[in-house]
């Protein structure tokens, strides 16, 4: 009998996101930590190398075949900053990091394929690039692009301070297809004021409409391909003013004013009708996908899956025992059937994340004293159940009732919300009805997604 390797199981739950934080120049809403690059790449390539291979083991952490957990996870995320500004070379070396990282020790020479690989690109970078680019990545495994595209209006992507305009998104997106990428997502965000924003672009305010603009502009968006074809998959942001950011300033400075909350509301509304009039699932709050485009690795973090957050301000979330097939299994069944975290080992979960510094990390990763600029928190049973509420009401998936009458103030106001329909059965029936049972879910109708804080307050 072959001896049994307990390191690296038959089947894998490896949810890896690899953070590029360099950016030509910043958006004018963004707050995300990126620089601008002053030199060449090769170093923070070694860095990010260096930190995948120090970390192996626990990108290995595996779930058994035996342990009862449905289905598997296996995404590689490349995202940023612009990972597009790389050499494609230095992609070629950090993917080959993280595969050797996978490398099984009880069978030499066998590759773990990715059950989706996202690559996050910028319009720009594509265009210049062009074909031979976006081949080469798709050699390298990527069968996922993210394109940011944010607007089809040249003068909201002047405003936003984007290195594109509305004709190099849909040359992108063409080269994109004509490289045989199959699976294409689209960034878009709404919720801004068109007639403050013309203002400041020294245009007269009257002419714009705030939701015939963002209507002409949606279809725009779903026709980038130019041929009525449509992108796989939509994801939407509102546009929100965060503390450090260009538009912090601009605000303060009084040249721009936020839009208001029905104007807001009122963007969302049409996103979702036109998209769903399109066919698309509104799986989440932000995002879209044709029938079978779900986004694997993001509905990894909203189904709570342990992850591993390579390179600087990058993020991960693990378990106590990392590669011990047990322990990760206790976390999926948690996450799975909403059980009180505090019966599990979730309740030690632990949230780690580099610090905020590209020069500091690629010193410390080079230097194998990674300890230096990684901090952590341990989340309390309190913390983890407050987490796998937001996260799962965040999708049409929802949440188990059962979670939420682990509370008895949750499961009052559960109730009350039942009531109002602000709560609903997601694909089952209600708690406590005939047929229901320990895995009946509940979930926040698309009507009111857009006040979906609120809703998730009161189950806090």
């Amino acid at each position: 009998m072959g001896r049994q390797c307990r390191l690296h199981p038959v089947f894998f739950d490896v949810v890896i996101y690899i953070h590029i934080p360099y950016c030509r120049s910043f958006c004018t809403y963004c707050d995300f930590y990126s620089v601008v690059p002053n030199c060449g790449y090769g170093r923070f390539t070694n860095a990010v190398c260096a930190e995948t291979l120090a970390r192996a083991e626990e990108i290995r952490a595996s779930v058994s075949p035996s342990s009862g957990c449905p289905g598997t996870v296996n995404t590689l995320y490349i995202g940023g900053g612009t990972p597009s500004v790389l050499p494609v070379e230095e992609i070629g070396r950090i993917v080959a990091a993280c595969r050797a990282a996978l490398a099984d020790p009880c069978r030499p020479g066998r590759q773990v394929p990715f059950d989706e690989f996202t690559v996050e690109v910028n319009p720009d970078d594509i265009v210049r690039k062009g074909h031979e680019y976006v081949e080469t990545l798709l050699g390298l495994g990527v069968d996922r692009v993210s394109m940011g595209v944010q607007s089809m209006d040249d003068r909201v992507l002047r405003w936003m301070n984007r290195r594109h305009d509305v004709r190099t998104a849909r040359q992108a997106y063409r080269i994109l297809r004509e490289s045989g990428v199959g699976n294409i997502s689209i960034d878009l965000i709404f919720g801004y004021d068109i007639c403050s924003i013309v203002a400041a672009d020294g245009m007269h305010p009257s002419i714009a409409d705030p939701y015939g603009h963002w209507s002409g502009m949606l279809e725009k968006a779903l026709d980038i391909s130019g041929d009525g074809s449509l992108p796989q998959h939509v994801s939407a942001y509102q546009l929100s003013v965060e503390e450090g950011s260009a538009l912090a300033a601009l605000v303060a400075d009084g040249v721009y004013a936020e839009a208001a909350e029905d104007v807001c509301a009122g963007q969302y509304a049409e996103l979702c009708r036109m998209l769903g009039e399109a066919g698309y699932s509104h799986y989440e709050i932000s995002n879209f996908a044709l029938p079978g485009y779900e986004a694997k690795h993001n509905s990894a973090y909203w189904r709570h899956f342990p992850y591993v957050g390579i390179g600087p301000a990058a993020h991960s979330f693990s378990v106590p025992g990392i590669g011990t097939p047990a322990n990760g299994a206790v976390c999926r069944r948690g996450s799975e059937s909403g059980a009180d975290a505090g019966d599990t080992a979730c309740g030690q979960c632990l949230r780690s994340w580099n610090v905020p510094d590209v020069d500091a990390y690629i010193i410390a990763a080079l230097s194998g004293s990674l300890d230096s600029i990684r901090e952590s928190e341990t989340l309390t049973p309190a913390q983890f159940r407050e987490e796998e509420i937001m996260l799962g009401l965040r999708t049409s998936r929802g949440v188990a009732a059962s979670l939420l009458q682990s509370d008895t103030l949750s499961a009052r106001n559960m109730e009350k919300l039942l009531r109002t329909g602000s709560l609903v059965p997601a694909g089952g029936v209600l708690p406590g009805q005939p047929g229901a049972n320990h895995e009946s879910r509940l979930r926040i109708p698309e009507s009111r997604f857009f006040v979906s804080d609120d809703i998730i307050s009161e189950l806090l």
